[in-house]
């Protein structure tokens, strides 16, 4: 993402707008801004390689700070800000500890919590906060006077983005530095961009924390391209609607917890907000289920689609509105390079055959640091082929669930429970059970409206009416929120260990 050749041709153009309260930048205010910010990286002592980490929210500071970063040769690295110390604090000494140069950016909102975890790791040779009035040096006055103009010897950088991993915990894959001009950056995920019709006039509705993969890649692409994101503060259904009629938005990216959360609004609520200027939706970071993207397609239109991949960034899948109605289920085909599925024993299995997933890379240029070297690679999704080639997720390796000999995938359960009117998010994991040997159960958040109108048993009762009996939880429990990984996907390592220590927060039990 490289501002310049946009603010030199359409200088007014909007590059950035917040919702719902309408801050915006345009192309040559991202561009002024992004280079004084730059300018202070670099008197700083924050040099090519070095790590510019972003513990921050949604907000108007964020694309001229990544844009800051990719102008000066930076990882850039975005954290979830919502994190406690304990957690942050491993994320930070890697970013701090590792010898190079780090700034790190945070708002008052989250300075406590960063000063908290920088206790145990050390400081980074540069600390800020996008608010005054706190202890933090304020942004604001560290770059007064500056320069507007480019940083001598501009560098791409390079994006870092953090993969729960098998254990839960955090891992940082980044991109390699490719050395060359910001203006040479090669295109990013061409084919999905074009698949999704992404151009100069896009205006794209951004309602997931930035922080994610797919927010962050695609606000990356948008802006390099010369379109317009609107991003939501927060996630809110009717406010996002309201964000498409008051921006003209075009595109928009979802995660299926959003969808499942629009298709509950009112007929009033949806009937309040023009959609005609938005054309292409798309999905991605879980599967969407088959009565979702029905559900959606009906009252938008055929516009939705979707996209596999990892925060590894190892490969990708498509799927557009046409063969997701006709392959319900699927999550696609390969955009580049190609898909197997494989056995305990890495032989590829037949169409139909469950096995572990993995990615034969394409040509992108964009690979992680250290990545050469493997034929194949897998983040250890389960899935099927079908005989036309369409991949099916079911699950992750080390979630399936053996109960009585015979394997249950949690996606499929957790789709079921999300389709009743209750349910705002489900997890589905294996305890032990001593008839069994593994439990099906499931971990509820409820809808605000039907919080404690809705019990265990009926939930069950509900699951067996369209699942196998042995599919069926057998103990249902209801948390108020769901902890999830960075990259916002459900962290069941973390969920199963509290509910087997007892501490699994929950509100409510029925089995």
């Amino acid at each position: 993402m490289y501002p310049a050749p946009i603010a030199r041709e359409r200088p007014g153009a909007r590059a950035y707008v917040m919702a719902p309260s309408g801050e915006s930048l345009t192309y040559a205010e991202l561009e002024a801004r992004s280079n004084q910010v730059a300018h202070l990286l670099r008197e700083r002592g924050i040099g090519p390689g070095g790590t510019l980490l972003l513990v921050l929210e949604n907000r108007l500071e964020w694309p001229v700070l990544v844009a800051a970063g990719m102008r000066s040769g930076l990882y850039v690295t975005p954290v979830n800000w919502h994190l406690r110390a304990g957690e942050l604090g491993p994320l930070l000494a890697e970013a701090v500890g590792d010898g190079a140069s780090c700034a790190i950016v945070t708002s008052a909102r989250c300075a406590d919590v960063v000063a908290e975890a920088l206790r145990e790791v050390g400081k980074p040779a540069l600390l800020l906060s996008v608010d005054a009035g706190g202890d933090l040096e304020f942004l604001g006055d560290a770059v007064a006077g500056l320069p507007e103009t480019p940083i001598e010897g501009e560098l791409l950088g390079a994006r870092v983005l953090y993969s729960g991993g098998s254990t839960g915990r955090p891992k940082a894959f980044r991109q390699q530095l490719l050395g060359v001009h910001p203006a040479d950056a090669p295109a990013r995920h061409a084919g999905l961009a074009a698949k999704l019709e992404l151009a100069a006039d896009t205006v794209f509705l951004s309602p997931a924390p930035n922080y994610h993969a797919a927010p962050f890649t695609f606000q990356l692409i948008t802006l390099s391209l010369g379109g317009t994101v609107v991003c939501l503060d927060r996630f809110d259904a009717e406010r996002s609607l309201a964000a498409i009629a008051a921006h003209g938005v075009t595109h928009s990216q979802w995660v299926p917890t959003m969808l499942l959360r629009l298709l509950r609004l009112s007929p009033e609520a949806r009937a309040r907000h023009d959609l005609s200027s938005h054309r292409v939706a798309f999905t991605s970071g879980a599967p969407c289920p088959p009565e979702v993207k029905t559900a959606i397609m009906d009252w938008w239109g055929p516009i939705l689609h979707e996209y596999y991949g990892a925060s590894e960034g190892y490969g990708h899948t498509y799927v557009g509105p046409h063969d997701a109605l006709a392959h319900p289920g699927t999550v696609g085909k390969p955009l580049s390079g190609s898909v197997h599925v494989t056995d305990d024993a890495g032989r590829e299995v037949l169409a139909g055959t469950v096995g572990k997933v993995w990615f034969a890379p394409g040509g992108s240029v964009y690979r992680n640091a250290g990545d050469a070297g493997a034929d194949l690679r897998s983040v250890g999704d389960l899935g099927r082929l079908d005989e036309d080639g369409f991949l099916y997720l079911v699950g992750r390796e080390g979630h399936t669930i053996i109960s009585g000999g015979v394997n249950v995938y949690p996606t499929e359960v957790e789709d079921t429970l999300l389709t009743h009117p209750a349910v705002a998010d489900a997890a589905v994991i294996g305890l032990p059970d001593p008839e069994f040997g593994e439990g099906v159960a499931a971990v509820v958040e409820l809808t605000v409206e039907r919080a404690g109108d809705v019990s265990g048993a009926e939930l069950i009762e509900y699951c067996r009416e369209r699942l196998a009996g042995f599919k069926a939880p057998r103990r249902v429990e209801f948390v108020a929120s769901l902890p999830r990984l960075p990259t916002g996907k459900l962290n069941k390592t973390l969920l199963r260990d509290r509910i087997l220590s007892g501490d699994s927060g929950a509100t409510g039990e029925g089995a």
